[in-house]
């Protein structure tokens, strides 16, 4: 009697575990069906405009539904017969359950270790097969989002792309930008050079623009052609522009090698904000607008559409300081728009926007200078002080010997060590004039957004401090807080100072 409750305790205790596993990967090869199902309905592959390489991913799908499914008719089978050993196994320890049979216990035991050990073997082929089949359904996947000549996405990131960013607009109120962008006369360059040489400068423009946005956030697509796209998410208007800037330097400096050639080439862009009661077609059509706007006015230049028209983006300057006083009223009066527009955004996110004002200090009355002489001076210190700043940021010249610069997300500190290290590379400035070397010095003022502010106010607390520092006698660095400006005493030495 005791080995016959032995026998049937290990009976029992076997055959639960093993019914349990069992059914367990029974409902694991259904569930594989009805997976491989939803993942055809998952993948399905919408028409496009370029149908054959959709019709090439879809049965590439289907062709992986298939293979998973077959594999799930394998593991059924294989479980079965799993389940079949078992069966007899279980008649085995019948037969012996009334007798003492150690050897035949220890044989039963044996057989039903072997038949686990079967079906462990096959479930790991079935896993590393499952394994393959979706690391070969991603691959494909990703080579039918990617463009083959450059690397870039394709069109069907972009227009998934675009139709997100409208539905977060609509959703969640976040602006996004679109930046169109062509390659100058890219028919006649590869007439010119060939198509080798013409797919080079495809490969080394989309590059470019890749380094350009990406640590801005944009998302840069091949479009079609020698079209390229990028979309910039949670992006406003000012920063699309810089970013447009950005890429229109950087391709205009570029120079590409081939075949011992060094090849140059333009681009012409097109700027676009995502309005609340646009739609997606109406967004994609302004940015074209735009785009063909900058080619009308001569290409190499970006432009831009504000719903009622087109603007050129101004190139951002290193010619800036040369200007006549019509363009520098021009550049005063859109320094003002940008600094509106951050203000909008401040008073909706409370994101911090610093600002602070160069004055040249008046210059040595002892040397003379002319005017070209002093022109080298203003451009000198526009371009150690555009140096210092992000591509974010905005400087400007504002009026004669006057410069102002806005740092979007900077609050008073960080703003003040900016003008800082502004003064401090003025400093270290020696300009030739035809009379000797001069040394000049600067007055920054800072001061921080504020609730209620607007551009006028805010540049205004910003020139009190630099009208407060020429009085000190310049070559400092004053910040306002609130409507209160604090003052430093007066420095022997020449290194600017922070108020504190």
């Amino acid at each position: 009697m005791p080995e016959f409750t032995l026998i049937h305790a290990l009976q029992c205790g076997l055959f639960f575990g093993i019914g349990f596993l069992a059914s367990a990967w029974l409902n694991l090869s259904t569930g594989l069906k009805s997976g491989a199902n939803v993942l055809e309905q998952e993948t399905k592959i919408e028409p496009s405009e370029n149908d054959d390489d959709a019709s090439e991913l879809a049965d590439m799908v289907q062709s992986v539904v298939e293979n998973v499914q077959t594999l799930a008719d394998g593991m059924r089978t294989d479980v079965h017969e799993h389940s079949q050993s078992v069966e007899r196994i279980n008649d085995d320890l019948t037969t012996i359950s009334g007798v003492a049979d150690v050897e035949g216990v220890a044989r039963v035991i044996a057989h039903l270790i072997e038949a686990n050990r079967h079906l462990d073997t096959r479930l790991n082929v079935a896993e590393t097969r499952l394994m393959e089949q979706s690391h070969q359904l991603r691959s494909h996947r990703v080579e039918a989002r990617t463009d083959a000549l450059t690397g870039l996405p394709n069109r069907r990131v972009f227009d998934e792309g675009l139709q997100r960013l409208f539905d977060n607009r609509q959703r969640l109120q976040e602006p996004a930008s679109l930046i169109m962008i062509d390659i100058d006369h890219f028919k006649e360059f590869n007439d010119r050079r060939g198509h080798q040489a013409g797919d080079a400068c495809l490969r080394a423009v989309g590059e470019v623009i890749r380094q350009a946005v990406q640590p801005l956030g944009g998302v840069v697509v091949r479009y079609g052609g020698e079209e390229f796209a990028v979309l910039f998410p949670n992006t406003e208007i000012f920063d699309a522009k810089i970013a447009a800037q950005r890429i229109n330097h950087k391709i205009e400096k570029m120079l590409l090698e081939f075949e011992k050639a060094k090849l140059s080439v333009t681009v012409s862009l097109g700027v676009a904000e995502l309005f609340h009661d646009a739609t997606p077609a109406d967004w994609l059509s302004r940015a074209d607008r735009a785009l063909y706007d900058a080619k009308r006015r001569g290409r190499n230049r970006a432009c831009w559409h504000d719903c009622y028209g087109c603007h050129e983006v101004p190139k951002g300057a290193d010619k800036s300081c040369g200007e006549n006083e019509p363009e520098v009223s021009s550049a005063r009066d859109e320094f003002l728009r940008d600094i509106d527009r951050r203000l909008a955004m401040f008073h909706r996110q409370q994101e911090p926007i610093g600002l602070f004002i160069v004055r040249i200090d008046p210059i040595d009355e002892q040397v003379a200078i002319g005017q070209e002489d002093f022109h080298a001076i203003e451009s000198g210190i526009y371009l150690a002080t555009k140096g210092l700043l992000r591509d974010m940021d905005h400087v400007c010249r504002l009026s004669k010997m006057q410069f102002g610069a806005l740092l979007p997300t900077a609050d008073e500190a960080a703003t003040a060590v900016v003008a800082q290290r502004t003064c401090e590379a003025v400093n270290q400035l020696k300009f030739e004039t035809s009379n000797g070397v001069v040394q000049v010095t600067v007055t920054c003022g800072v001061a921080e957004a504020m609730e209620g502010d607007d551009a006028k106010r805010f540049m205004a607390r910003a020139e009190s401090c630099v009208e407060r520092g020429s009085d000190q006698g310049g070559n400092v660095v004053l910040c306002a807080c609130d409507d209160f400006v604090s003052l430093v005493p007066e420095q022997d030495s020449t290194t600017p100072v922070i108020a504190e």
